[in-house]
């Protein structure tokens, strides 16, 4: 007896491609564990520095990174520990600053300057900078966020603030900085970028008008020297 097979049947059984799920290596399941990890915590930045961080829950960062509870919990024990990691960040970056700028070896005059010009050139970057400058000022300036771990240590270099500190108050012995409290200062300056900050963040489908670092500067130069 004959049989007759249809040949379009024939022709698609001979085409089915079988695709083989090769094992991941080693490196690509820790990409891909950096990348959820990435991804939980650029959804946090986000959220800490539009919202602040006592009106952010784990729950607000599950949901806008995508992630299911059990995953962040695997990377994190809750948010605190979250934030800290990002001021770990926020903080490397300062003095990553200060290691590609040696402003021992310049009028503190002019560190202050090369300082206020990153800072702005932060804010108005297209990044996450801003996210980064806002929650970094922020943390000197709030104080009812979550401390460090007790074994927290920034190594042999102060935490920038105090560098900044102690840099306005260098500037008013070599008689370039206006008098007056460097603490005080520094709060005062770290302010005012912190409110850019939060303009630049609140304006993201504006354009919004760069800030001259001459006008910033102002606040620290005495009259006639600068």
């Amino acid at each position: 007896m004959k049989i007759s097979i249809d040949k379009s049947i024939l022709f698609t059984l001979t085409n089915v491609s079988i695709k083989i799920i090769m094992p991941k290596t080693p490196e690509q399941n820790q990409q891909i564990k950096d990348e959820r990890k990435a991804r939980i915590l650029n959804t946090a930045l986000r959220l800490f520095a539009l919202r602040g961080y006592d009106s952010v829950v784990v729950n607000d960062i599950t949901k806008e990174s995508e992630c299911s509870h059990g995953l962040f919990y695997h990377y994190f024990r809750n948010k605190a520990e979250v934030f800290h990691e990002l001021m770990n960040i926020a903080e490397e970056r300062a003095l990553q600053r200060r290691r590609d700028n040696d402003f021992n070896k310049v009028m503190a005059i002019q560190a202050i300057r090369t300082i206020v010009a990153h800072m702005l050139d932060e804010i108005y970057r297209e990044d996450d900078s801003p996210y980064f400058l806002y929650m970094f000022v922020n943390m000197h300036l709030q104080k009812t966020l979550p401390l460090p771990p007790k074994n927290k240590s920034f190594g042999p270099k102060k935490p920038f603030f105090h560098f900044f500190i102690d840099l306005i108050a260098r500037g008013q012995k070599e008689g370039d900085v206006s008098g007056g409290d460097p603490k005080e200062f520094a709060i005062i300056y770290y302010s005012i970028i912190k409110g850019l900050c939060y303009t630049r963040l609140s304006m993201v489908n504006k354009s919004p008008t760069r800030v001259s670092p001459d006008i910033i500067m102002n606040l620290f130069t005495r009259k006639g020297n600068y």
